[in-house]
């Protein structure tokens, strides 16, 4: 299968979330800490807090419509499919699976994100049946708007390859867009709609 087909399939992780900023930023760690100090610092970055709340909007699960650029032709690809989204570890984080098709190849996917507090980002995982790497994410929310923009590495045979993946809240769900990203140059590679059921 061609590269650029077996890359459609890491789009979904991102997937998702509008979600809020965190209270306070990190600071560095003082060496003069004693370790009960250190411990209940430690305590507080890994506790839970709004942006993991914000998370938990997205437990459920969906039914999705996706619309992809098929390379070198002049069709797009639309596919419907599901996606269930899971709490797991107290809330720390949610895990995406995902079942579709691509250009008629089943798709199979899953994913992990999460908000790090000590780097004020969340950050995710994504990986599926159409690759070996595993696409890495980071992002941030638009508290204004609702809209969560994120960017995405991962390897390939020809380098690292990376992308821009925005979602927007919509009344019943969320529509996910992923763009590849050439040096200063975007293009956007398809969108994913997904209907909470």
């Amino acid at each position: 299968m061609q590269v650029a087909s077996k890359l459609m399939g890491i789009f979904f992780l991102a997937v998702v979330v509008s979600v809020a900023a965190a209270d306070e930023p990190a600071k560095p760690v003082d060496a003069s800490l004693d370790s009960a100090a250190m411990e209940a610092m430690m305590a507080k970055l890994g506790a839970p807090g709004k942006p993991h709340e914000h998370l938990q909007k997205m437990v459920g699960k969906y039914k999705t419509i996706s619309t992809w650029i098929i390379p070198g032709q002049n069709e797009e690809s639309v596919d419907e499919g599901t996606a269930e989204f899971k709490s797991i570890l107290g809330g720390r984080f949610v895990t995406q699976h995902f079942k579709s098709t691509y250009n008629g190849q089943p798709m199979d996917g899953f994913g992990i994100m999460g908000y790090d507090n000590a780097q004020q980002k969340f950050v995710g995982v994504w990986l599926d049946n159409m690759s070996t790497h595993i696409l890495q994410t980071q992002g941030q929310l638009d508290e204004k708007t609702g809209v969560m923009n994120e960017e995405g590495t991962c390897s390939s045979p020809i380098g690292s390859m990376n992308f821009k993946m925005t979602t927007v809240p919509t009344e019943d769900g969320f529509v996910f867009t992923l763009s590849q990203v050439t040096g200063e140059t975007a293009t956007e590679m398809g969108k994913i709609k997904y209907v909470k059921q």
